[in-house]
């Protein structure tokens, strides 16, 4: 009987859990995660990268602590989306945590978060396949979101991740290749290649694949991502989960 275990599984039952997952850092994820959770309403966005923790930053919200009542962590509420981060425990601090803690702090922050009225939940996973995919194994049923660059090293590693959830029975919806091209006068211009080897790796595994542009504006968005709605998202607004 492990109590921790037990109420994260309670925490999350009847919602929906999207997973938004990557082998390799680097790549985006937390921004896809983000807008993700923008697109439907009664929506909470968890942030498990708890060695990266980008989402304050992205919010604005570096510093800012989460009150902790009797029902729980209470979230931020920025842009209609319900927002928990390890850095609203800790304040903007890194973190250092034996692995074998790892799979605890993923454990509470699931099992506290208070998801009142939430009906669809957005998890930012760190990148890799360590303790904390293995802990959100152990509490809920996901839809894996995986994420990559046309990068052929990023699609291999991506790759990898993609063959052990196929292994576990687990298909992604949704495959994303993020910064796929840029917009030149009307022109698609792709400056790292088309990712010709996503598109197979998607094929494969039966997702549907979308490809994001790099916006050049999305930088003045970084702390106020709640009032982007730039071309990354608009085609993040066409996929179906």
């Amino acid at each position: 009987m492990r109590p921790l275990l037990e109420r994260a599984r309670d925490n999350l039952r009847d919602k929906e859990v999207v997973a938004v997952m990557s082998g390799k850092g680097g790549v985006g994820k937390s921004t896809v995660a983000t807008l993700l959770a923008f697109l439907h309403k009664d929506t909470a966005l968890i942030d498990l990268d708890i060695f990266g923790m980008s989402i304050p930053r992205l919010f604005g919200v570096v510093g800012r602590l989460h009150e902790v009542e009797k029902e729980g962590i209470k979230p931020f509420e920025i842009g209609g989306v319900k927002l928990f981060s390890l850095g609203g425990i800790v304040g903007d601090r890194y973190v250092v945590l034996p692995g074998a803690n790892e799979g605890g702090v993923v454990e509470a922050l699931l099992a506290f978060a208070d998801l009142d009225g939430v009906k669809r939940v957005v998890i930012d996973m760190p990148p890799g396949m360590g303790e904390a995919l293995l802990a959100l194994e152990r509490v809920a049923k996901f839809k894996p979101v995986l994420v990559s660059t046309p990068s052929k090293m990023s699609i291999k590693v991506v790759g990898h991740l993609a063959d052990y959830l196929s292994e576990r029975g687990v298909k992604p919806p949704l495959f994303v290749l993020n910064m796929a091209y840029v917009e030149c006068g009307g022109v698609k211009v792709y400056p790292f290649g088309r990712g010709e080897e996503a598109r197979q790796l998607a094929e494969r595994l039966g997702s549907t694949i979308v490809e994001l542009p790099i916006d050049p504006d999305f930088e003045n968005y970084v702390g106020k991502i709640h009032e982007y709605r730039g071309p990354i998202y608009r085609e993040l607004q066409k996929v179906r989960l």
